[in-house]
């Protein structure tokens, strides 16, 4: 179920999605803002709860952080939500109007929770490119046939330098590290 890219994804079992009716009022609790990876503070963390930021699997190794991915982006596929003023809110579009790019990079076959890793794309207070920043977001909406429109990422993690490191893992998906 999304609840709105400005908001939040919040993922039901089968049973409670059969017993969910129009107007169900559901609580969020939310904590984290603020986190920060001790020895990394040209590392910043946003969106993403601490227990969930702890299960995803990521680790240390020569100085840098090794985070799970399905994807590395390139940047010139970053389209809409460019030039944002705030990367701590909503999220901004991978372009998929090149299919074919799409299919060699195995961008065709993401899905909503996905962790990706954005090449040279700087989220620190804004949306931009920066050769050698690295982003770490999530998928959080689907494609779009609008031209500069495509899968949504909400940014969880960014440095401005090649602190972060993305290791390919098909099952990098926050369902995968949330209790059921």
């Amino acid at each position: 179920m999304h609840g709105g890219i400005e908001h939040v994804l919040v993922h039901f079992d089968d049973e409670t999605i059969e017993n969910l009716a129009i107007d169900d009022k559901i609580m969020i609790k939310a904590y984290g803002q603020g986190l920060k990876l001790e020895g990394y503070d040209d590392i910043h963390v946003m969106s993403i709860d601490p227990n969930l930021f702890e299960k995803i699997g990521i680790y240390e190794k020569n100085g840098k952080i090794q985070v799970p991915v399905v994807a590395k982006i390139p940047p010139y596929l970053m389209g809409s939500g460019i030039g944002s003023s705030n990367a701590y809110t909503g999220d901004y579009d991978i372009m998929t109007a090149d299919f074919e790019e799409i299919k060699r990079l195995g961008l065709d076959k993401l899905r909503f929770g996905d962790i990706v890793l954005l090449e040279d794309c700087d989220n620190t207070y804004g949306r931009g490119y920066l050769k050698g920043a690295v982003s770490i977001g999530i998928i959080v909406h689907s494609d779009c046939v609008t031209l500069g429109h495509g899968p949504g990422v909400t940014t969880i993690m960014v440095s401005k330098t090649s602190l972060i490191e993305g290791v390919i893992d098909e099952n990098a998906n926050i369902v995968n590290y949330i209790e059921k």
